[in-house]
């Protein structure tokens, strides 16, 4: 059995006869008695009406006690108060004087008999048909199986309707599968289901995402490689025919760009699959914001802000906002670390001509160009770091031209001292 709706639907229907036929077992062991014992009590009550004065005749006893049997349809015994039998309709045997004496309450059971004492210490002996105690079994199961076949047609599109919407989540994912990456499933309804079809979208968009970046950053990356192998092959062929030192030192340059660009492209791809960090220590921003920034020579202002994060990481952050200043802007004017509630921040300021964009978020796209210029995958990185530490950065305009760029990090729990 492969389809899901049939199992679901066999397995509720299952359920339903299980039960139908465990209750019919337990009414026809347990209702009989009980209905007959209901009866028995209500017929000692008629009886007590219509048998005779326990000082009557015993022919009066016995005329009243047939005419009882007549109304009741059972054979009746009648004893007296002492436990000794003094009339009998139909064939009944005689039950021990110790076992009729034995309980007062209102009605007893005793070998397929019952025992009713009435109200002036007598007891009725009763005995039904036997066709009164065992229904027929047509009447039996006529109710329960129109029961279970109302339940099984009411079933079938329940269990019809649920696996119809894993089916269409099944057919979404193949698609997706087979490379539709904008393939996407309906969400229905608020269950479980609708809980895994909306979990797929996301995953799937994620997915998407992360491939069309990396289709794009390989797109990029062979159009910028092609530049410093370009010049490479130049040089040399350059060196081969005129050997001097600026050719030397031009195929140097182009070889560092080209270490420095694969670099980056192993880094940026690192990043875009590290779910948590992989080295996290306690640290002072400001110290090493100072420290990245002696490389540029350029000063660092602010105040010393204790966090936590990966050493490596957060140096690579800032040398390449440096670098990015010092590229297109002739360097940083203004490097400053503070903490506002909680959070830490690191603001380098430039007086370079700025972004001529619209949406100044294009600046972290990798290898985004602006006026002929482009910031390669860097500051890409720089986004990328911060977020892996739960931050992010962000591009605002300069009070006099030029560019701020402010990374936002989680800070520890601030020094008393």
């Amino acid at each position: 059995m492969r389809r899901l709706h049939l199992q679901f639907y066999l397995a509720i229907l299952a359920t339903l006869a299980l039960f139908v036929v465990a209750s019919m077992i337990f009414w026809h062991l347990s209702a009989p008695m009980r209905r007959d014992a209901w009866g028995i009590e209500a017929a000692g009550q008629f009886a007590t009406a219509l048998l005779p004065a326990p000082d009557a005749t015993p022919g009066e006893r016995q005329r009243k006690l047939d005419q009882v049997r007549e109304h009741l349809h059972a054979n009746l015994a009648l004893y007296d108060a002492d436990g000794l039998r003094i009339a009998a309709a139909g064939d009944l045997p005689d039950i021990p004087k110790e076992r009729i004496l034995r309980d007062t309450g209102p009605v007893t059971r005793h070998a397929g008999m019952w025992i009713v004492p009435l109200e002036d210490g007598r007891r009725l002996v009763v005995r039904l048909p036997r066709e009164h105690h065992r229904p027929s079994a047509a009447r039996m199961l006529a109710v329960p199986g129109a029961l279970l076949v109302a339940l099984a047609l009411g079933a079938y599109p329940i269990a019809r309707r649920l696996t119809a919407r894993l089916a269409r989540l099944q057919s979404g994912v193949e698609q997706w599968g087979k490379g539709n990456l904008a393939a996407r499933v309906d969400v229905e309804g608020r269950d479980e289901v609708a809980a895994l079809a909306r979990s797929f979208n996301d995953s799937a968009i994620r997915i998407e995402e992360l491939v069309n970046a990396h289709k794009m950053l390989l797109a990029n990356c062979s159009h910028e490689l092609r530049t410093p192998l370009a010049r490479i092959r130049l040089g040399i062929e350059s060196l081969s025919a005129h050997p001097n030192a600026a050719t030397r030192e031009e195929i140097a340059r182009s070889i560092a760009e080209l270490d420095q660009l694969i670099g980056e492209m192993l880094l940026a791809s690192r990043l875009g699959a590290l779910d948590k960090l992989e080295h996290i220590e306690d640290l002072d921003l400001l110290a090493l914001v100072a420290e990245e920034a002696a490389h540029f020579e350029r000063e660092v202002e602010g105040r010393s802000v204790i966090m936590r994060g990966d050493p490596s990481l957060l140096r690579r952050m800032v040398r390449n906002l440096l670098d990015n200043a010092a590229k297109h802007a002739g360097g940083a004017t203004r490097i400053q670390v503070d903490r506002h509630e909680g959070t830490a921040t690191l603001a380098i300021e430039d007086q370079g001509p700025g972004v001529r964009e619209i949406d100044p978020e294009k600046v972290f796209e990798p290898f985004y160009r602006s006026g002929g210029s482009g910031t390669g995958l860097g500051l890409a990185i720089v986004r990328q770091i911060a977020q892996a530490h739960g931050g992010n950065v962000r591009y605002t305009p300069g009070g006099e031209g030029g560019s701020v760029f402010i990374v936002t990090l989680p800070a520890g729990k601030e020094d008393e001292h």
